[in-house]
């Protein structure tokens, strides 16, 4: 009977803070699952046309979700595809935006800003209901304007079929 008592005593106490609890807001996830079937699309798209690339996907804070290399691809292409993806995510545009920026008036000190910023074609955001969500980054193709293009099919066949 005294167990009961004070359970009561504790739950009355602290009902207060459970109705005013704070509702955080919710935002969609980019899953390792949404991640893969983005880069297996992007890598599909460049297959049509014999390009072989390594892809990357981050989160929205530019953390690794999943990678592929492709057979035959460099070395160099693993980091680079990250560096781009994680560039996309930080700064929330497409890397071929960026490419020009260091010559721009205000902008010269843009690839110097961190590591793992990258100034190339081949990095998109991942954007879901206005939110950014992630990015892709393709690198081994022997134009960039290819990563970007198989990116943008893979982000497209991917996230509008969720819709």
């Amino acid at each position: 009977m005294k167990i009961t008592a004070l359970s009561l005593s504790i739950a009355i106490a602290l009902s207060p803070l459970a109705s005013s609890a704070v509702e955080l807001p919710q935002r969609p996830v980019l899953t390792a699952a949404v991640a893969e079937a983005i880069t297996k699309a992007a890598i599909a798209e460049c297959a049509k046309s014999e390009t072989v690339v390594s892809v990357s996907v981050v989160n929205d804070q530019g953390r690794l979700v999943y990678f592929q290399r492709g057979d035959g691809t460099g070395a160099n292409t693993i980091h680079t595809s990250f560096r781009k993806a994680y560039t996309s995510a930080s700064l929330k545009i497409p890397t071929s935006v960026l490419n020009q920026a260091p010559e721009a008036e205000g902008y010269s000190q843009l690839g110097k800003m961190e590591d793992d910023i990258l100034l190339l074609t081949g990095g998109l955001p991942i954007f879901h209901d206005g939110a950014l969500i992630g990015a892709i980054g393709l690198s081994g193709a022997p134009d960039p304007n290819i990563e970007e293009g198989c990116g943008e099919v893979g982000i497209k066949q991917v996230m509008d079929a969720g819709e």
